[in-house]
């Protein structure tokens, strides 16, 4: 059976605080450069309530928002930036509502068309994979001025899907149910009961590479309801059990 490797542990994948006012928008830009040679195992995007922003030597392209992992073919040697964009900012940017996305990745200009997407040869004559990263987050800033501020409501949402049931999110933020899932559709992709267990399953990647604590313990202080709960989840959204992410994160 093919090893499954989380794709942030397969080659050289970094991330970089997005500069300045930047930071409004994007949570983090990336850069991602598979090995030389046939890839000896799958590859996991696990799933993060983002969509992303992604450019290649082919161009641009929008990764959409996903339900369970994605498992790309990466082409040996091949680098790819990103953007990772905050909620309530890539319906916005995009002009459509994200369940269209969900589960895909697709050409920028299939979308929309963009100003950036006339930027491609420039960054093809960026000297290197840093230099292209810096130039893209440059262009994407010189074109923030169209973009409204963040949805507060789905902001709202983003921040407490997690923790609390969506009845009471709903309340809180003053819509009926019936609003808040049409909410969560249109600008997470799919509804805020799938939305907190990803959030959940994002809470417990930041802690599982911690030392000294227990997978009954991580389960506990991300929120699941016991571990065994936690192992089932964390297989049906990665395809990974919680021992073996916590393997790969500390290797």
């Amino acid at each position: 059976m093919t090893e499954t490797i989380l794709a942030k542990r397969y080659g050289d994948y970094r991330e970089y605080a997005a500069p300045g006012a930047l930071s409004a928008v994007i949570r983090c830009s990336w850069m991602h450069r598979a090995p030389e040679g046939p890839p000896a195992a799958r590859i996991a995007v696990v799933p993060d309530g983002c969509v992303d922003l992604l450019w290649t030597e082919a161009g641009f392209l929008i990764a959409g928002p996903d339900r369970t992992a994605a498992f790309p073919r990466l082409r040996p040697g091949e680098t790819i930036l990103g953007l990772r964009l905050r909620p309530g900012i890539a319906r916005h940017l995009l002009r459509c509502d994200l369940d269209a996305l969900t589960g895909k990745v697709v050409p920028l200009a299939d979308i929309r068309a963009h100003g950036l997407t006339t930027h491609h040869d420039r960054l093809l004559a960026a000297s290197g994979p840093r230099q292209r990263l810096r130039l893209l987050q440059a262009l994407f800033a010189a074109g923030m001025g169209e973009l409204p501020a963040s949805r507060p409501d789905a902001t709202a949402l983003h921040a407490l899907a997690a923790s609390r049931p969506p009845d009471a999110i709903a309340a809180e933020i003053g819509v009926t149910a019936r609003t808040l899932r049409r909410i969560s559709i249109a600008e997470f992709g799919y509804g805020p009961k799938t939305l907190a267990r990803i959030l959940r399953l994002q809470d417990l990647l930041g802690r599982i590479a911690r030392p000294g604590t227990s997978l009954a313990g991580l389960a506990a202080d991300a929120g699941f309801a016991d571990q065994a709960h936690m192992n089932r989840e964390v297989l049906a959204l990665t395809s990974l059990t919680p021992g073996e992410i916590r393997r790969q994160m500390r290797g």
